[in-house]
Parts: C-alpha cells; structure tokens; sequence
C-alpha cells in the first residue's frame, strides 16, 4: 500500500463505498466522506458524509474502514481493512436541517472507539472546513476551474486494495454565484449511479492559477457535494433527477447531458452547527 502524501494520494484515503439495503429489499451503493467538525482546539466530531436520498428506507448499511499501521511512527495506511456492518442504517444519520437540502451525516466517534478496544486503529484522512472557502474568496477563481470528484461511480472501484476512483471535469457555472438562487452549482463531468455523496474539489499541486496571476503552491478547495443531474427525454426535455443509487435498466430515450448538480459546501458547515446542537442535547 502506498504512504499517502500528495493531495490526490491523500483524497484516496477520504471516501467509502456505502451499500445499502433498503426496506423494498433493493439494493443500491453511493459514496460517502469522512469530515470531521470542529468544537474546539482540542476537540473535533469526526463523521461520514452523504446524500439523504443514499441511505433513505436503508435497513443495513456497509462499508469498509482502512486499518493505520502500528508498527510504525508516522500514520500510515497498513494495506488491510475491514468491512463495517449497520442495521437500522437510516436511523444512525443526522439530516441536513433543511429538508431540500440533500445532505447527511453520521458521526463516527463510537465506532472509532469500539475499532481501538480491539488493538486496532482506522486510518482515514478526513476532509476539513478549512478547505470549504468564503464566496468572497471564491470570487478569486475563474468561471471555469478542473475539477476532481472522488467515489464510485456504478459502484466501480479498487476492491482488492478498497480504494475509490478519480474523475476529473470542470466548473460549469461560477463557484461563488448561487445557481437558480440556491445553494448549488453544476459541473461538467459525467455522473453515474453510485457517485451520489462525491465530495467535488479543485485540487492544485505545485502550482495555482488566480486572476492576479501564478503561483508556485499547493491549493485544494471543497466546492460540494454531487447529488443530482439533468436528463434529457427523446422530446428534449430537460429534468432534474438525483443521481441514481442503484443500477437498472433505463429506457434509452432518457439520456445523461453530461452535466451534475452539487449542493454548495458552505451547507457541510450549516449541517455541522445542527450535529453540534444535537449532541449537546443528547449528552
């Protein structure tokens, strides 16, 4: 297994495959992400992200966590992981305090814990708020940015080694303007049954481009998250579907355009104040 140090090794260690099984006995996969929200300078909630519409009716759920190497100093992926089974699956989520908001979160902490009673530790690389940027710096990028989005699109991936897959694509509206006046945007990339949940990010290694001009620099920044696409009918009609979870047959006069909707991340941090809210009240 490689020892992850640039940005794009890193996002490799970021995602997990969710496979659920819904109430109807349906079978469907999306993707989810670790992001851990901060309470304090000591203290953070670690969780996995994801798309309300992945785990609705799921009576199961199942994912696999990477395993750390302890028989070395730094942190390290071991190579081995472990497969994560939960029952009432939909009930362990946190939903966006929005209902047209289509984002959840599961904290993660007492699995965590339950995986170091038994002499092991998961090895993760969370995704942070300090790459969710302002949208007066999000002014600062150009209409048209690359972009990557991390998951498992048909549910494909690198199950011998349980790693993800990355797409590349670009903007397709400006990041800091609202599109339609909601919180969201849309992409040019091709999104698949499965990639629901996909963290969508600009990632620059070595060297960034702003209007003011280039410089020699690391950059990555979390836009948001794929949750949904326009299709076209065989009259043209354009409608908006989320992004399918399952596989099945589709009539061929209903076509992809190629096109994706990503809820905005500056909802990841309106979803973390909600989880915050929860917990206290619980504890």
């Amino acid at each position: 297994m490689i020892n992850p140090t640039t940005i794009s090794e890193q996002l490799l260690f970021s995602t997990v495959r969710i496979a659920v099984e819904r109430l109807s006995g349906e079978k469907a996969t999306g993707t989810g992400f670790f992001f851990d929200f901060p309470v304090d300078k000591h203290k953070s909630i670690p969780t996995i992200i994801t798309n309300k519409h992945v785990i609705t009716d799921a009576i199961k759920g199942s994912f696999q966590l990477h395993i750390a190497n302890l028989n070395q100093e730094s942190y390290i992926p071991s190579g081995h992981f472990f497969n994560v089974d939960i029952y009432e699956f939909e009930k362990r989520w946190i939903m966006h305090p929005c209902k047209d908001i289509d984002l959840c979160a599961m904290p993660i902490q007492p699995l965590i814990n339950n995986v170091e009673a038994d002499g092991k530790r998961v090895f993760r690389i969370p995704l942070t708020d300090n790459w969710i940027f302002s949208d007066s710096t999000l002014e600062e990028l150009s209409a048209v940015e690359e972009i990557l989005m991390i998951g498992y699109p048909n549910g494909l991936w690198d199950e011998f080694n349980n790693l993800p897959l990355i797409r590349r694509g670009t903007t397709a509206t400006h990041p800091a303007i609202d599109f339609l006046g909601k919180s969201q945007m849309v992409i040019d990339a091709a999104c698949f049954p499965g990639s629901s949940g996909s963290p969508v990010l600009i990632v620059n290694e070595g060297i960034v481009t702003k209007k003011s001009g280039l410089y020699v620099e690391d950059r990555i920044i979390l836009l948001g998250i794929l949750f949904s696409g326009p299709c076209m009918n065989a009259q043209g009609d354009i409608v908006i579907q989320e992004i399918p979870t399952i596989q099945q047959p589709i009539s061929l006069t209903r076509l992809m355009i190629h096109l994706g909707y990503i809820i905005k991340a500056k909802e990841i941090k309106v979803l973390g104040e909600y989880i915050k809210q929860e917990i206290s009240t619980i504890q």
